[in-house]
């Protein structure tokens, strides 16, 4: 399901088809101090500040924010096969980022604030690289475990509750700045937030891939998905075919980028995470009239064959490093 590494491509305003991964190394710096570990869950206190949501949409913004649209909608943990799906979600994507991570130096000690935790595999894997690091979720009953090894965990809104300028070294988040109102305010608002010489990385799905496929049931179904999660959860489904450029004119320099198509055969695990993502939203999908019962369950059978080979969401990473005095 991995994409072959290519040559690096640095810097560059114009964005490029989704091919297989290129790569870059930015310099990075040794941080200038550490976070304290804090071994139980912790709510923003005098290290976050809560900063009230607008009463209405700001320039920029698709929508108003409402953490509750997201944390207690599609997505919601309270959901029986949430945990399930994650962990497949992380099976298919976190060899991708730790992959990054390393080629962009991550070393023990760097401060690294990891937005959105969700199942907490890549907080996990931070930690066990001797970084000192910090989870963030709306909701964090699957990362609450990681305070046992010396993760900080905070119940945290990315878009509305800040920390201190400089906090980090590197900040890094998936699949979670897409379902943002203004996902280029959320970008601004996480490179305050780095030292001089810190590492943004974001890593985000667009789905242009699955709108033209050749299986009429999964093209059917997958289209029905994207429009509910635009409307029900008010995701930007395309924006991260524009990195790097949204990088750029932040304060960061070294800007890079990469992109891979995710391939899907039945019955794999990428298979698996869309038949149960599909299914949280099944009923919802079905009430809006956007498909029917009998097209989902062709979907599922697609999904089950191993015969059935086709692409799955485009992925696309940029990352780039503060400039003193950004």
């Amino acid at each position: 399901m991995s994409s072959s590494p290519a040559p690096e491509t640095t810097g560059t305003p114009a964005t490029e088809e989704p091919t297989s991964e290129t790569t870059g190394t930015p310099a990075t710096e040794e941080p200038t101090s550490e976070t304290t570990r804090t071994p139980a869950t912790e709510e923003p206190t005098s290290e976050t500040t809560r900063t009230p949501a607008t009463e209405e949409p700001t320039s920029g913004e698709r929508w108003e924010w409402n953490q509750e649209r997201y944390r207690d909608g599609v997505f919601s943990h309270a959901v029986a096969t949430e945990r399930e799906r994650l962990t497949l979600l992380e099976s298919v994507l976190d060899h991708h980022t730790r992959a990054r991570f390393e080629a962009l130096g991550l070393t023990t000690g760097h401060r690294v604030l990891e937005v959105g935790g969700g199942g907490g595999s890549v907080a996990r894997w931070l930690a066990g690289q001797g970084a000192e690091v910090t989870v963030t979720d709306l909701d964090t009953t699957f990362l609450d475990e990681l305070a046992d090894e010396g993760v900080r965990v905070l119940r945290h809104d990315v878009y509305t509750e800040d920390f201190p300028p400089g906090s980090f070294d590197f900040i890094h988040a998936r699949y979670v700045v897409i379902h943002l109102p203004d996902p280029e305010k959320a970008l601004a608002r996480l490179v305050e937030w780095l030292a001089p010489g810190g590492i943004l990385v974001l890593e985000e799905p667009a789905f242009f891939p699955i709108k033209d496929s050749p299986h009429p049931a999964y093209r059917k179904v997958m289209r029905a998905f994207r429009t509910h999660l635009e409307s029900a959860v008010g995701t930007d489904t395309e924006w991260a075919r524009t990195f790097p450029v949204p990088f750029e004119g932040k304060g960061l320099g070294h800007i890079g980028y990469d992109a891979r198509f995710q391939r899907i055969r039945g019955g794999d695990d990428e298979a698996r995470w869309w038949q149960l993502t599909l299914e949280q939203t099944r009923e919802a999908v079905v009430a809006e009239g956007l498909a029917t019962d009998e097209e989902f369950a062709a979907a599922y059978a697609d999904l089950d064959d191993p015969s059935f080979h086709d692409l799955s969401l485009a992925v696309f990473t940029a990352w780039g490093v503060k400039e003193s005095g950004a």
